[in-house]
Order: C-alpha cells, then structure tokens, then sequence
C-alpha cells in the first residue's frame, strides 16, 4: 500500500510538471513549418519591377554589344548589369546609371532590326543629365563619340553638348544650370535665334521644348 502510493505521488508530480510549462511554448512547438516554395508562392510581386528597372528603358541595336557597353562605361559612367551569350555572341546587355537601365540587342538584318549606323541615321535622340557635362563630353569624345553640337548654355537652362556615339545613335549630354521663368526663356532663344538661328533650331528639336 505504502509503495502505491508513493507510485502514484510521483506520477502527480510528473504530471504538474508538464502541465506546468509556458503556453507560448506549447504553442511554439505546435506550430507547422511552412516549406520554402510555399513562402515563394505567396511573396508579393511588384507589376512595375521598380527594383530593376525605372518606368521607361531604352533599347539600342547595335553592332557589337560588348564594344558598345564598353564605350558606355567608358563615356558617360555606365556600369554593366547583365550580358547574356551564346556561342554566336552576346545577345543582349544591360547597363544601369544611376537609377535607369538602358538595353543593348544585336542588329539582326533577318528581323530588320538594323543599328543606327546601317540605317544611316535615327530619330531618336537620348537626352543624359550628369553633373559636369563639360567633362562628361570631353570624355565621350576621347572615346570614339562625333561632336554633333558643341556644349553651349541652352535657353531653357541647361548647358548641352550634342554627340553621336560610335554605333550611331544620337545622345544630348546636359548639366542643369538655371531655370529661367516661360518669358526668359522665350528671349533667349530669340537672342540665339539672331546669333546662331541653325544651332538653336537643333537644339529646340532635340530637347522637346515648345520654345
């Protein structure tokens, strides 16, 4: 009878034990792992990719991706992203500055995607805003690029150089310096018009402006 219940104390005491533990830890050790896919499954994804990439990236045919992202680099400050070859070459590049992205495809004559300088010219042109324009210009043309435009102080307050890079495509190079009000700017590009009417109908074309 004695040894019973003695069995019988320290089973209670046993039990008191166990129930005695936290209630966060109970539940702790209850709950379900969730696998790795699952938690992939349900990440959210952003629709516009904002971690990559800005809301416009240009795209550029060119001859020799490799040759034309090194020029960019060299240039205006680029720096190479991705490239992505095959045993035919490199077939297509991104490039990243600051925050936007710009793409390089090879010029296919099959798919008549033809690079600037097979066309003989483009329509568009890339306008770039970096700190000294000046610099930056000098450089561009150090490494291959054709001076369309010398940098000149612009009506609408930047100071602009135009250049054609060596794969043909157009780029303005610019240093916002001032922002002169609707009726300044309209003056001076009339006092440019008189001075040099060529030069400012080329820069009213390649910047946008409605002056």
């Amino acid at each position: 009878m004695a040894k019973a219940a003695k069995r019988k104390s320290k089973v209670n005491k046993k039990s008191a034990r166990v129930s005695s533990q936290p209630k966060a830890a109970k539940k702790k050790a209850a709950k379900p792992v969730r696998s790795a896919a699952r938690t992939m499954a349900t990440a959210k994804i952003d629709p516009l990719n904002r971690k990559q990439y800005g809301a416009l990236t240009p795209g550029l045919n060119v001859r020799d991706i490799r040759r034309a992202a090194e020029f960019y680099a060299n240039a205006f400050g680029f720096r190479l992203r991705t490239i992505m070859d095959t045993p035919q070459g490199a077939v297509h590049a991104e490039l990243r500055l600051r925050e936007s992205t710009l793409m390089l495809s090879p010029e296919s004559r099959e798919r008549n995607n033809l690079s600037a300088n097979s066309i003989g010219n483009t329509p568009a042109t890339l306008y770039l805003l970096v700190e000294d324009v000046d610099s930056v210009f000098n450089r561009a043309v150090t490494a291959g690029a054709k001076v369309m435009m010398p940098v000149t102080d612009m009506f609408w307050g930047d100071r602009v150089g135009q250049l054609s890079d060596p794969e043909g495509h157009r780029w303005m190079i610019a240093t916002h310096k001032a922002e002169p009000t609707e009726a300044e700017m309209a003056e001076a590009m009339r006092r440019m018009s008189e001075q040099q009417p060529s030069r400012a109908a080329a820069a009213a074309a390649g910047s946008g402006s409605e002056y």
